[in-house]
């Protein structure tokens, strides 16, 4: 064609479409002008982590609730831990597969503990006497829910102190006072502690607990420093050396007692903290692994491989966060060490992602707590993830869909109350998503959305998948955080996998479901505006 014909050619069909468009006047926005989105790809035999478990921690709550009236206390667990579901095939629990319960300290146990008054919910009995006897009728609360959790088949347990008990502490308090330094324990009690901790734990295992881990030391970055009278709970800042030493001694101990848990650290205060830094607080996992490090005890017998962290202010831009968990899972392989996320709830601001949280519905919430899950699974290969705190009070604000995954109010705001009510919050639904499916020892494979890059996808839509090798389950987890319905189209569908019936179940959680449970065929899936879904199959 020359150059003459080609440029006669060209303009007729350029004038040829301009007349055809005016005379139409169809609209760009006609969805036949839409660009066809590009399908999902299963990568099934593309594996990562293998997953541990999904748990929540009793906190300091579960002790005040363990001790209400049977009915209630029995829906509270059955909403946590049952694997059950209804007539019509929803799930009547979240189906938990871990618990994290905590080794009270004494505060409860003292005449005046310097907790403010209004925070006696965070007063804490200890098994151990300054005596040196043991009462193991203590804590009933968090003994009960323990129970429950076993009954249902919960039969992975950790377990955390914040400080050593009150009468081996510095300062007579569990919380640190301007004139401590360091680790909130006098020296010559460090073996006390050892052994108190090894005595909890054994009496545990010796009714039958599978307690995988004890973690000593919990946020240590922290000051935890308080006056008398005004302090909010437990805690203590430890330095790295502190933290190495009295570890070594409590690996000593449990070896003597033939302790099976193992000795978890470090609990960081922010994921950040355990591989960056360069104060005596932080850098941890490089400090404590690192065969060069003065504070070497990555070749101790009782220590544990997990490392656990906290999603707490690690994600104040979809950057930071991402880089953060990246950079975390990097420093982990090199140790060969696997990142457990051992607490996370709505704290601080980022949740709000600069909108205004009084046009939030309670789904907006559950929406950001599934984006950090996904976040800490798919970008940081967490192994295990837990929620803080299961059971929560709140009092203004917000905060009834932030803090908990259920809400409960006693009948009298003080220790003496023995009754009160209680309801589940969006956000127990949210990581249901995830723990009433994804089940230990299934492993995490590659999902490919090429509509999205890393970045976009957080922000918009999030797509991961995990099988179980043995049953040949596999479920996919997708969070739409967009004000539209996705369509999902596997491209690889009958060329790399198939499933059983062509169809998966699938359990949906919105603004006006929980985990509401349907059926749909393999090419007509649509996850809806701002919901949490989860697709669950049989390979053929």
């Amino acid at each position: 064609m020359n150059k003459c014909f080609r440029f006669f050619f060209c303009c007729i069909i350029v004038l040829g479409f301009e007349s055809c468009s005016s005379e139409s006047a169809t609209s760009p926005d006609d969805p036949k002008f839409d660009v066809p989105k590009l399908g999902i790809t299963l990568n099934i035999n593309n594996t990562f982590q293998i997953i541990d478990h999904f748990g929540a921690s009793g906190g300091f709550q579960d002790q005040w609730v363990g001790k209400w009236p049977e009915a209630k206390k029995n829906r509270v667990a059955e909403l946590l831990f049952s694997s059950e579901t209804d007539a019509q095939g929803n799930p009547k629990g979240i189906g938990l597969s871990l618990w994290r319960t905590i080794i009270g300290e004494g505060s409860a146990d003292q005449v005046n503990s310097g907790f403010k008054a209004s925070n006696w919910f965070r007063e804490m009995e200890c098994y151990l006497a300054p005596d040196g006897s043991y009462d193991w009728t203590k804590q009933p609360g968090e003994q009960w829910f323990m129970s429950k959790a076993k009954e249902y088949g919960v039969n992975k347990f950790t377990m955390w102190t914040g400080s050593p008990p009150y009468f081996m502490t510095k300062n007579g308090y569990v919380f640190s006072t301007s004139e401590v330094s360091g680790f909130n324990c006098k020296p010559d009690k460090y073996d006390d502690f050892a052994n108190f901790l090894a005595e909890v734990v054994k009496n545990y295992e010796n009714k039958g607990y599978n307690i995988t881990s004890v973690c000593p030391f919990n946020e240590t970055q922290y000051e935890w420093n308080a006056e008398v009278g005004n302090a909010q709970q437990s805690g203590t800042k430890v330095t790295n050396t502190e933290l190495a030493t009295v570890t070594r001694i409590i690996d000593n101990v449990f070896a003597q007692k033939s302790v099976n848990a193992k000795i978890m650290i470090p609990e960081a205060a922010q994921l950040k903290y355990l591989f960056e830094g360069n104060n005596n607080t932080t850098n941890q996992v490089n400090d404590f692994f690192n065969t060069n490090s003065i504070n070497y005890i990555g070749n101790l017998t009782n220590l544990s491989k997990n490392i656990a962290g906290h999603s707490y202010f690690s994600n104040g831009s979809t950057k930071e966060s991402l880089r953060q968990r990246k950079s975390l899972r990097t420093t982990l392989e090199n140790y060969g060490l696997n990142y457990w996320q051992t607490e996370y709830s709505l704290l601080g601001t980022s949740y709000q992602q600069g909108l205004d949280v009084s046009t939030f519905n309670e789904i907006d919430y559950a929406l950001w707590l599934a984006r950090i899950i996904h976040t800490d699974l798919v970008f940081g290969n967490a192994t295990g993830w837990s929620f803080w705190t299961a059971l929560n009070q709140s009092t203004f604000g917000d905060h009834p869909f932030r803090f908990n995954l259920i809400l409960y109010r006693p009948n009298s705001n003080n220790p003496s109350h023995i009754d009160g009510t209680f309801e589940d919050n969006k956000l127990l639904w949210a990581l249901g998503n995830f723990s009433r499916f994804v089940k230990p020892d299934m492993v995490r494979f590659e999902v490919v959305d090429q509509d999205y890059n890393d970045e976009s996808s957080v922000e918009n839509f999030m797509i991961s998948g995990y099988k179980n090798n043995d049953t040949k389950e596999i479920v996919i987890v997708c969070v739409n955080n967009t004000e539209g319905d996705r369509e999902i189209s596997f491209e690889n569908y009958k060329q790399d996998f198939e499933v059983i019936g062509d169809s998966f179940d699938v359990y949906t959680t919105s603004n006006t479901t929980n985990l509401r449970k349907s059926k749909l065929s393999h090419d007509a899936i649509s996850i809806s505006k701002k919901s949490i879904v989860t697709l669950k199959a049989k390979l053929k």
